[in-house]
């Protein structure tokens, strides 16, 4: 074998002179002048044509088929290299949106905990303050609970002292009005009031209990 086909352009080169390494990188074309009847004609000119599509995805194309060759895998054309594209930037798109509509689901779920943590601090606070006027509503309860003894115990001594003053005499019944001072006094200074009677000072015990 001593001339290979190129499978790009189908030219027959000598293997012997075939080295793809020393090949020039870019796609020139050139313009030719002839030198007269039998003479030929010489390069007058050469130009790059890289950006004339007209030639290079002619050119492309055929690289892309006869790289699959070589490598055993199929090569997308142009057409379907630029599907493939569009559909990898559709699904790149399509993740930045699913992305940013988890990162708006997990901004609000950390809001709904804020307000959960909140509302729960809340209802333990009320809770709370709700146990501290049960305590303090039976603890009025109970001294409600002893101004009523002590008002039916007074009211008792009460009627006890008229039953004697009635039967007494005049000495008796001024040493019963100074006892039943006393008593008043004392409900006085403990309700903090000034009753002129006695009567009335039990009976705004009784209304207190």
């Amino acid at each position: 074998m001593s001339q290979l086909a190129c499978p790009l352009c189908g030219r027959f080169v000598s293997l012997n002179g075939f080295d793809p390494s020393n090949f020039e990188s870019d796609i020139y074309a050139v313009n030719r002048t002839g030198l007269g009847r039998g003479r030929g004609f010489a390069v007058s000119e050469a130009f790059s044509v890289l950006g004339e599509s007209a030639i290079t995805t002619p050119i492309a194309e055929r690289c892309r088929i006869i790289l699959g060759l070589i490598e055993g895998r199929k090569i997308l054309s142009g057409g379907e290299a630029s599907v493939l594209m569009a559909e990898v930037d559709r699904r790149k798109d399509e993740a930045m949106r699913e992305r940013r509509s988890s990162e708006d689901l997990f901004a609000k779920l950390v809001e709904l905990e804020e307000q959960a943590m909140f509302w729960k601090k809340e209802a333990s606070r009320s809770r709370m303050e709700r146990e501290e006027h049960v305590a303090q509503l039976a603890g009025l309860e109970d001294e409600g609970r002893k101004w009523r003894i002590e008002a039916a115990r007074l009211r008792a001594e009460v009627d006890r002292l008229k039953s004697e003053v009635n039967g007494r005499d005049e000495e008796e019944e001024m040493l019963a009005m100074e006892e039943m001072q006393e008593i008043l006094d004392r409900i006085n200074a403990s309700a903090n009031s000034d009753f002129e009677y006695l009567s009335d000072a039990v009976d705004f015990l009784l209304e207190a209990g």
